[in-house]
């Protein structure tokens, strides 16, 4: 039998049914105050990290994210209010101090009708993932290396991939975004 037009739609849509591209933002919190009054885990954001990451939230706008995982120390929680996503947002006290393994465990664990999320964490955790996942033959080569050497306050690593949440073991980076200024 010779596959007519519909049969092969069907099929290419059963696939990406299947097989569906998803997207993880990984994000590192905006700069926060070098107080010494309080705990690390209390740094809030000073003004520079709130003007970052309303830039960032300005980038993100159309982005699509459907939901935020992120740590529980106050400048992440800062961090995501500051973009003005309007979504839903799980603050966990396992993404304060755990490494990139723990990010990628939660990472498994979102539900699968969900297309795109955001992480925001702390480095070298959020650096080291982006690391980890950026396939270098398939990743945007500028958004790779803006994040090569550096990965200042308020990164933002876009990483699109297919297949499930729980199959995440690489993606394509696709870009990395950074507060912009404008020039003067």
């Amino acid at each position: 039998m010779v596959p007519t037009w519909h049969t092969v739609q069907f099929a290419t849509a059963n696939v990406r049914r299947m097989n569906p591209v998803r997207t993880v933002y990984l994000m590192r919190h905006a700069h926060a105050s070098a107080s010494h009054l309080l705990s690390d885990r209390n740094r809030p954001l000073d003004q520079l990290g709130h003007d970052q990451a309303a830039r960032i939230g300005a980038q993100l706008t159309g982005a699509g994210i459907e939901w935020v995982l992120v740590s529980s120390a106050a400048r992440t929680r800062q961090t995501v209010a500051d973009l003005r996503l309007g979504v839903e947002v799980e603050p966990l006290d396992a993404l304060y101090d755990g490494g990139t393994g723990t990010y990628l465990d939660y990472l498994h664990e979102v539900d699968e009708a969900l297309g795109t999320v955001l992480l925001v964490g702390h480095n070298p955790s959020i650096a080291g993932l982006v690391y980890r996942l950026a396939d270098p033959a398939t990743s945007d080569p500028t958004a790779l290396a803006l994040v090569t050497s550096q990965f200042p306050t308020a990164t933002c690593c876009q990483l699109d991939f297919t297949g499930s949440w729980d199959s995440l073991r690489q993606a394509r980076l696709v870009r990395t975004l950074r507060p912009s200024y404008p020039s003067s």
